[in-house]
């Protein structure tokens, strides 16, 4: 039976069997998986079956659902995939029932069949030109990184490597403000293709970059300065 790990900085935190035709997963009680999470929406995804088949759908949820790595509205599952919503990831598994052994060769086959001759298999040269674009596409990925300059977080500085980073002082964030008054869910950042974006949430302090408060949505930019609930923060790009 296909079922679904739910999994929190790579410690898994339960398993659901998929044994009925839907899944509904979001921030909301009446989910079937609630996720308490605050980059979840209240009605975030839908898991569902078709003719046999399980795809995850997105249900215009704030900061969109991701299967490996890509966003996506509507897609297929297949073995092994992982799903982000949030700061949360799902992976889909399969239970594959064990091959069965292959009969074993009576002695007498073994010694009178000929062994084949192995033949090797001969190594495909990767042109140059292919390897350079390669080391240079990756060499052109660049890495957000939030560096706090002044107040309370639980580190100095933080790699924004997920598609969503949630700030704030809750124990799901990821970066964690420990101030005696620091709000649970103070700002998010997500990342739209190549582009860091912050954002306020719902009930959230005032956001400024570079002395400028935040409304709604803004593209961060190498060398900003930010403050959020007092901490100042420096995003640059690596």
């Amino acid at each position: 039976m296909p079922k679904i790990s739910l999994k929190f900085k790579e410690q898994v935190l339960k398993e659901i069997p998929l044994d009925k035709p839907r899944l509904a997963i979001g921030r909301k009680p009446d989910n079937d998986l609630v996720i308490d999470d605050p980059g979840v929406s209240g009605h975030h995804a839908l898991i569902f079956s078709e003719e046999g088949v399980f795809f995850i759908e997105d249900l215009g949820s704030t900061n969109g659902t991701f299967v490996n790595d890509a966003k996506i509205q509507k897609e297929k599952l297949k073995i092994s995939d992982r799903v982000a919503v949030g700061a949360h990831v799902l992976i889909y598994q399969e239970e594959v029932a064990p091959a069965l052994p292959l009969p074993r060769e009576a002695e007498s086959d073994k010694t009178m069949r000929p062994e084949p001759a192995k033949q090797e298999e001969p190594v495909k040269a990767v042109p140059e030109t292919a390897k350079t674009a390669a080391a240079e596409g990756k060499k052109a990925e660049k890495v957000g990184r939030l560096t706090v300059v002044s107040g309370e977080t639980d580190r100095k500085a933080y790699e924004l490597t997920g598609h969503l980073t949630v700030i704030g002082a809750e124990d799901t964030a990821t970066v964690r403000l420990t101030g005696w008054f620091a709000p649970k869910n103070a700002a998010l950042i997500s990342l739209k293709g190549s582009t860091y974006v912050i954002s306020q949430p719902e009930g959230g302090k005032k956001i400024t970059v570079n002395g400028e408060a935040v409304l709604g949505k803004k593209p961060l930019h190498d060398g900003d300065l930010i403050i959020i609930a007092g901490v100042h923060f420096q995003f640059s790009l690596k």
